[in-house]
């Protein structure tokens, strides 16, 4: 049910999340700040989770 992409800026942080989602997680990083250089737009809840609509696979850099 959920419409963005949902993303932490720490990583102790991302991975309890991806742990708490499935049994094998697996972390992407993301050049959030070429992105936000690129006109993407970014939000952020009030408990730090930070969103956007879509991560093209070219800002991808990672899979940890």
């Amino acid at each position: 049910n959920r419409h963005a992409v949902h993303m932490q800026a720490d990583m102790d942080k991302a991975w309890r999340s991806a742990r708490r989602w499935h049994r094998t997680p697996v972390l992407l990083k993301i050049d959030a700040k070429r992105m936000h250089k690129d006109g993407f737009q970014f939000g952020v809840s009030e408990n730090g989770v930070w969103c956007t609509e879509s991560v093209p696979t070219a800002y991808l850099c990672d899979v940890m």
